[in-house]
Parts: C-alpha cells; sequence; structure tokens
C-alpha cells in the first residue's frame, strides 16, 4: 500500500468502507481497530475496498410498472436520456453511492431498473435487460421476437444475445 492508495479498513459484512489509515497509522493501530470491531473487518487498499463497496451496491434489471419508470424520470433531471429506437434509458442524476446509480430501461411496453455505474453506456443498459432473468421470466410464448420492440433484435447486440 502506498500513499496514492492508502490503507482502508474495510467491513466485509455491511461492504462498506469504514476508515482510510492515515500515512502516519502504525501498523499497530490498524490491527487495534480490527480487534476492537470484530472478524468482519480487514485492511486493503483503499481503491480495492472502494471497488468492492461499489460492486456490492450494483444490482441486475427487474421489471417496473410503467407508472414506476416515469415516477423515476421526472423526479430529477435525468442523466444520460437516450432513445435509439431499440429502447430508451436514463440514469438518475443522484447517486446511490460513489459512481452506482440507478439506470432505468424501457424496451417497447415493458420497463426495467438496475443499479450500476453512471458511466455505463446505453447499448449496454439494453443488452443487460437482455440478458436478465426478469427479461426472461416475462417472456411469453406468443411474444413476436421479430417486434422492433424486442432486444432480441437490437442490431448492436451480439448473436449471443439474441438467441438468449
Amino acid at each position: 500500500m502506498n500513499r496514492e492508495d492508502p490503507p482502508a479498513i474495510f467491513c466485509t459484512r455491511t461492504h462498506r468502507v469504514i476508515d482510510v489509515c492515515g500515512a502516519d497509522d502504525q501498523e499497530a493501530h490498524r490491527q487495534g481497530h480490527l480487534a476492537e470491531y470484530g472478524p468482519d473487518l480487514v485492511i486493503l487498499p483503499f481503491s480495492e475496498a472502494w471497488q468492492r463497496h461499489e460492486d456490492a451496491n450494483k444490482t441486475e434489471p427487474e421489471e417496473i410498472s410503467e407508472a414506476a419508470w416515469h415516477e423515476a424520470l421526472n423526479v430529477l433531471p435525468p442523466v444520460c436520456w437516450r432513445n435509439d429506437g431499440n429502447g430508451e434509458s436514463f440514469k438518475l442524476g443522484e447517486p446511490l453511492t460513489g459512481a452506482i446509480t440507478a439506470i432505468y430501461v424501457r424496451v417497447g411496453d415493458r420497463h426495467f431498473t438496475f443499479n450500476d455505474d453512471v458511466r455505463t453506456p446505453h447499448n449496454e443498459c439494453l443488452r443487460r435487460v437482455a440478458r436478465s432473468k426478469a427479461w426472461r421470466d416475462r417472456q411469453e410464448p406468443h411474444t413476436d421476437v421479430t417486434s422492433t420492440a424486442s432486444p432480441a433484435n437490437t442490431p448492436s447486440w451480439s448473436e449471443e444475445d439474441r438467441n438468449r
């Protein structure tokens, strides 16, 4: 661990960074924190601790109602609002933590949300929905998969995604 990436005390149970140790903190002082607060604490480089924290706050897409989608669209100004004819996505402007925010996706008449990095591109948001259990769970036998509203037909997606 170095000055650019200081040691951090991280809770493996809650996935939170508890504290960042100063350069003058001695190893014995750090170990004292671990003993005081229990077995769920570890010392990691801050960058690794923060990445674990953000990863723990990412979620899989889940289907939501149209009303919930519109409510999210209107609660704050959207970030990266895109509609390319294959689907529509936007992100909430207020992060949940770090770079993690709520992402909303509409494909045809279906609406989804998940938490991920605010920098996730629109096409990747559509892919995440197409690969999700939420998308597959509601696919009904009579659904027209050749419809332009089907993510399986989105031209920017890989062949593997189309066959899921």
